[in-house]
């Protein structure tokens, strides 16, 4: 038997599910119109809002390795201005800064561009340019997803459970698959007050549990459970919610320094190996969090 995954959006996985995780994805509920209408709430909370900002400190793990483990700052502004900040937790570091300047979305990389195991480049052209490229793309409202850009923002996968950009309107693509809420009670996450539900999306192959503050309506806390090979867990816990702050416009401004190269992701008619040439080596990372390389299927 095979689970689907769609992973973080327009992504699709498909791996085999575990004997035992079938009956948990078999064991759907049926939506509740109260419940649903507090998730309905909390889109239009974000979507409502003139200015938004937030903290987050997201951990993925796979049967309980951390293989993700990063903080990220939000500033979102309309009509279609945005900045976020990804810093890995165990060194501080900023991976990667996303700007939104209202039509062109920029990225670039303060310590250098992460190597991706998907993304074949040459060493020596990857070395030249690591400290001094950045990505560059179209970044229409309501078109654009910040979650989606945010995969090439460090070396992990990477990707919020609530996509920022439905701030601006956004809607991803799972929510065409989502099948029922249910409510789970109050909880204290904090100091807030937060009314708890359950998202099943597929019939709970991912289920979102969030905790919504009864202030604002948005989150405070958010799980996240993928049902694939192996169960993945994403969590984050959201502080220093901010809506309708002042956010300058110089958060949202940002040009590439002189001498800079906008790099642009490989594709793959651009990598075709001529028949009868070795294949070269490369590694990646599964949705169940081990390594793959390629040369461990050589033969």
């Amino acid at each position: 038997m095979f689970a689907i995954s769609l992973w973080g959006g327009p992504g699709w996985l498909v791996l085999p599910a575990c004997a035992d995780e079938t009956d948990t994805v078999a064991a759907f509920f049926k939506d509740e119109p109260a419940a649903h209408g507090l998730y309905d709430e909390m889109v239009e909370a974000m979507r409502k809002a003139d200015s938004l900002s937030f903290v987050s400190h997201y951990k993925w793990r796979v049967k309980d390795e951390v293989v993700g483990d990063f903080t990220y700052r939000a500033w979102l502004k309309k009509p279609n201005y945005f900045r976020v900040e990804v810093e890995a937790r165990d060194s501080g570091e900023t991976r990667g800064i996303l700007i939104g300047d209202g039509t062109t979305a920029w990225l670039h990389w303060p310590h250098g561009r992460p190597q991706w195991g998907l993304v074949p480049e040459d060493p020596t052209a990857y070395q030249r340019t690591r400290f001094s490229s950045y990505r560059k793309s179209l970044a229409p409202a309501g078109e654009y997803s910040i979650g989606h850009a945010l995969e090439y923002s460090a070396e992990n996968m990477f990707y919020p459970i609530v996509d920022p950009s439905t701030f601006h309107g956004f809607a991803d693509s799972l929510q065409a698959y989502l099948d029922g809420v249910k409510r789970l009670g109050t909880e204290m996450v904090g100091s807030e007050a937060c009314d708890k539900i359950e998202v099943s999306i597929m019939n709970q192959q991912r289920s979102w549990f969030l905790w919504l503050s009864q202030r604002d309506h948005l989150p405070r806390k958010l799980e996240q459970i993928v049902r694939v090979s192996n169960v993945a867990v994403m969590n984050e816990e959201w502080s220093s919610v901010v809506v309708n702050g002042d956010l300058p416009e110089t958060l949202f401004e940002w040009k590439p320094p002189e001498g800079w190269k906008e790099w642009v992701r490989p594709e793959p008619e651009d990598s075709l190996l001529k028949p009868g040439t070795k294949a070269p080596d490369f590694d990646l990372l599964s949705a169940d969090g081990k390594r793959i390389k390629l040369s461990d299927y050589r033969g």
